[in-house]
């Protein structure tokens, strides 16, 4: 998000120490904004010769070796969306409008299911209300998704409601029936770039930043998001998002 500079006032030496950290804020913003640039010219770039490889590829006489090679530059694409989207979310401010949370996880669940993953929703009918940017909730809710399916073999999606002291809250629950996470790594898990050595390691795929993604729009919308064991073995991750009636 842009940074909200300090007003100016008080004594003097307040008041210079208030612009002094003014200015460090915005020239940090800077530097962030150049470091998505890059990213984002760099990406830009890459895909050009990923198109030209692909194309190169599905000449490939070999059946097998055209899959194979297919399936690489598919995972290379990939990694290009996930550290290009990491790098813009990390910064950039989303829009902010009443949307559905139940509507976006019944999609994601079923574009994921015809695709032919193993996905359960248990989601009601009634609309659970709240602000925040559509593209921002629907990455959130693909990405728990992807993840349970990746490391545990399926995923099992549950969307409450509950009232509290503080407001509304919207619960979702993704559980997988994967080998868990440690109670050791369970913060470490939302780190970038990071895999658990056990059962999150490299032959799996992926860069590794689905979900500190995920980790950084939850908090960007008010959220909290957090992974436990689920009840009769695997993970479960729970986001916790304030709610509007």
């Amino acid at each position: 998000m842009e940074p909200a500079p300090v007003p100016l006032r008080g004594a003097r030496e307040v008041r210079a120490l208030i612009g002094a950290f003014n200015r460090m804020q915005s020239r940090i913003a800077e530097l962030v904004r150049n470091r998505t640039f890059m990213l984002a010219a760099i990406s830009h770039d890459l895909r050009t010769y990923l198109t030209r490889l692909r194309l190169r590829v599905e000449m490939m006489p070999d059946a097998d070796m055209r899959e194979r090679a297919t399936r690489d530059v598919e995972e290379m694409s990939a990694l290009l969306d996930d550290a290009l989207t990491f790098a813009r979310t990390s910064f950039a401010g989303n829009r902010s409008e009443q949307v559905d949370l139940a509507e976006i996880v019944r999609r994601e669940c079923s574009e994921r299911a015809a695709a032919g993953q193993t996905v359960k929703c248990d989601v009601s009918a009634t609309p659970i209300h709240l602000w925040g940017d559509p593209a921002a909730l629907a990455r959130i809710v693909g990405n728990l998704i992807d993840n349970a399916v990746k490391y545990g073999g399926e995923a099992a999606v549950t969307l409450s409601q509950v009232g509290t002291q503080a407001g509304t809250e919207a619960i979702m629950l993704v559980d997988d029936r994967g080998p868990g996470v440690p109670s050791a790594d369970r913060e470490r898990i939302f780190e970038p770039f990071l895999r658990l050595e056990a059962s999150r390691n490299r032959d799996r795929g992926g860069a590794g930043l689905g979900l500190a993604i995920a980790r950084h729009l939850v908090l960007s919308l008010g959220g909290i998001i957090a992974v436990e064991d689920r009840p009769g073995g695997g993970a479960r991750f729970r986001v916790t998002l304030p709610a509007r009636q």
